[in-house]
């Protein structure tokens, strides 16, 4: 038996998921470009004020939830859920975690740290400048989809859950 409650959990997380993949999506779209077009010592200052600022934004909270909540509501759905729902959610949370958080985690975080201690003027911060600017943004691609694929298979997970329960047609 389907219960509403995980109908309206897979809507709010497809949202949710999808709303953060935008902000990736903003960062590799323009905001990473806008940067680069810079010289490489007002770069790096921008950056760092972006990465000292975005840790005190609900932004790195979404991204925490969902890594909290995802893996929980994918193993209920293994063990409670039957069907299409059940492999989509499961799948979201398989997506999520290593596409998106973990990237982040691994990837990002730890360059991010290390730009933070990069002397903005120095010639060895613009070196590692050029080389962040091509490596985070391709890490933010991959967490920019991540994200969105999540969404749509929670979106999709909702679909499936209210075609069981009646509530959509």
């Amino acid at each position: 038996m389907t219960f509403p409650w995980a109908l309206y959990l897979c809507t709010f997380l497809a949202l949710w998921a999808m709303l953060t993949g935008g902000v990736f999506k903003a960062f590799s779209e323009f905001v990473m470009s806008g940067l680069a077009q810079a010289a490489p010592a007002s770069g790096i200052a921008a950056m760092q004020g972006i990465n000292r600022t975005v840790l005190r934004t609900e932004f790195v909270f979404a991204i925490l939830a969902l890594a909290a909540i995802t893996p929980g509501f994918g193993l209920y759905a293994y063990f409670a859920l039957e069907g299409r729902a059940a492999v989509l959610i499961v799948a979201a949370a398989a997506i999520y975690l290593p596409s998106t958080f973990f990237i982040t985690l691994l990837g990002n975080v730890p360059m991010n740290n290390r730009l933070d201690r990069a002397d903005p003027s120095s010639a060895q911060g613009a070196q590692y400048w050029a080389h962040y600017l091509r490596r985070w943004t391709a890490l933010n691609h991959v967490r920019t989809l991540g994200c969105i694929l999540t969404g749509a298979l929670y979106a999709l997970a909702a679909l499936e859950l209210g075609a069981g329960t009646g509530r959509i047609a």
